[in-house]
């Protein structure tokens, strides 16, 4: 055979094998999708079904939507992978972005069925309007508060365009009070300092957009009042958006690769990094078995990186990451992707951070665990 005929034959079974291979592999895309055709068929069948044959009323077709999609999602048996309606995902983006609509009350429901307002932010609508803490809040733009239920009550205050005006009528000290307060984005402040002698104590009670700039804030203001220590107080804290935690760590870390994800392919990624700004001040970390998430990844981290002591009990052991994807109407789903960690140790997930000193909460008034933290730091303060 010569040098054409044996190329001739060469490329002809070079075509039929890339006939064959692309015809395998249209097959197995046409069974794949004829599978998932069928299953969504399924769907479509019992719709019908439903609009012919159910005796009530079944034409809110977004609220079957949304149930049928949430039951899909949580078919997947992970407590942390959800779907998430248009409205819910706009409250968890307020959440996230550490803002909310409101008029600056924190409100407590009574057992009469009217709500007390237990605190009033300052520089609020609430405080500039006049409303005080202590004021029992009886009617909502005229109608009664306890015909309204408290959930009700409370959405009707946060729930509204920015600059809208809600009439809140309450009883102070036996008179009856109007105010026509303005609803406004406000801070949701999630990070607070005192001093306790020469120590601060920063609590924070979650991670959004807006906690790395009061941390820091409340940092400062530490160390403007003599601190020779930190304390951060993290228990209950649920966690929260990593890159938040990361703005926290950076000023308070060494230059360097903190914290990666790994996905199940393998992947790799940096999810926490700081840069050369660091902290020489002692730190000790408060948790308890409510700290979760980002709150571990934050006390993890201070341990690794700057020998902070953790002191309480072990935390909540969620060392998994979630990412969150649209969908075409403005919902979404919230898949865990990854697991992560400090570049230091291993991961915490299903097991939590065991404290350097485990200290369970008193029976009495005293916040034993905080009297023990204060004592380790102090310990470490030359």
């Amino acid at each position: 055979m010569n040098g054409n005929k044996l190329n001739k034959s060469v490329m002809i079974a070079v075509a039929c094998t890339a006939m064959l291979t692309f015809s395998a592999t249209y097959s197995v895309m046409k069974y794949s999708d004829l599978k998932k055709l069928k299953e969504f068929q399924l769907l479509a069948e019992a719709e019908n079904i439903i609009a012919k044959h159910f005796y009530y009323d079944a034409s809110d077709s977004e609220k079957l939507i949304d149930s049928a999609v949430g039951g899909y999602v949580s078919a997947l048996e992970d407590p942390y992978s959800r779907y998430q309606s248009i409205k819910q995902t706009e409250e968890r983006s307020e959440s996230h972005s550490g803002l909310k609509t409101g008029v600056g009350i924190t409100v407590l429901n009574r057992e009469d069925g009217y709500m007390e307002v237990v605190e009033v932010n300052p520089k609020t609508p609430a405080e500039k309007a006049g409303m005080q803490s202590g004021d029992i809040i009886k009617k909502l733009d005229g109608s009664d508060v306890k015909d309204m239920g408290y959930e009700e009550a409370v959405n009707v205050i946060k729930t509204g365009e920015v600059d809208s005006v809600i009439r809140i009528t309450v009883e102070r000290e036996g008179n009856i009070i109007d105010f026509d307060v303005k609803r406004e984005k406000i801070d949701i402040i999630t990070a607070t300092s005192e001093m306790i002698d020469n120590i601060g104590l920063i609590k924070i009670s979650q991670f959004n957009d807006k906690t790395p700039e009061q941390v820091k804030s409340c940092f400062d203001d530490c160390v403007e009042k003599g601190a020779k220590g930190i304390i951060f107080d993290v228990r209950n804290n649920g966690g929260g958006l990593v890159s938040a935690v990361e703005k926290c760590l950076d000023p308070l870390l060494p230059e360097g690769k903190i914290a990666v994800a790994i996905y199940k392919d393998g992947k790799e990624e940096t999810i926490v990094t700081s840069d050369a700004e660091e902290t020489d001040m002692p730190m000790t970390v408060l948790m308890n078995g409510n700290s979760a998430s980002g709150a571990e990844l934050f006390a993890a981290s201070l341990r690794d990186f700057k020998g902070a002591e953790l002191v309480g009990e072990t935390s909540y052991g969620k060392g998994i990451m979630q990412d969150t994807f649209s969908l075409s109407n403005g919902s979404t789903v919230v898949l865990t992707v990854a697991e992560y960690k400090t570049t230091k140790s291993e991961c915490y997930h299903g097991i939590g951070l065991k404290p350097d000193y485990e200290v369970l909460p008193g029976d009495g008034g005293e916040d034993v665990q905080l009297s023990k933290a204060l004592e380790v730091i102090k310990n470490k303060i030359v």
